[in-house]
């Protein structure tokens, strides 16, 4: 990776600040154009460095009080279909393959965010039945303890 997509990648694991060219402060801040950061943006996105770039939203702010992780038991062979169409569900916001302690036979995870307990149930039943999967537990969301975004970068690193 070159020093210039470092710096316009460091930039933005922090979140944007509220302001209208963003991408132009950017652009400032690492000394080259906002055509160049939008390009270099742009490229890492269809390489596949990076999806996307959205907001992070606390869904309790949004009135999703009913919120779980949920874990799931899903074949091997139907983890491509089952993980397509649950990552294109607005309710879940992560939806994960992960490898499984011994005696432990869930192997999906996702999180899934709802109004209510009923709205969470009926998800939950929803996917259950739509995909005819095997067990799954509901491991409901206490309270958030942290919510920051990943940090690729240290400042030394700019």
């Amino acid at each position: 990776m070159d020093a210039k997509t470092r710096q316009v990648l460091c930039e933005l694991q922090d979140g944007f600040k509220l302001e209208t060219r963003p991408f132009k402060r950017i652009a400032n801040q690492v000394g080259c154009s906002e055509e160049e950061v939008l390009k270099i943006l742009v490229r890492n996105r269809d390489d596949g460095l990076i999806r996307r770039i959205g907001a992070a939203v606390r869904p309790a702010l949004l009135g999703h009080t009913s919120n779980a992780l949920v874990v799931w038991e899903v074949s091997a062979g139907r983890v491509d279909e089952v993980g397509a169409a649950l990552s294109e569900m607005r309710e879940i916001s992560h939806c994960y393959e992960r490898e499984c302690p011994p005696n432990w036979p869930y192997n999906f995870f996702t999180m899934i965010h709802a109004r209510s307990d009923d709205e969470l149930e009926q998800i939950i039943a929803d996917i259950f039945q739509r995909f005819s999967l095997g067990q799954y537990k509901v491991l409901r969301t206490v309270k958030e303890l942290k919510k920051t975004s990943m940090r690729y970068f240290e400042a030394a690193e700019k």
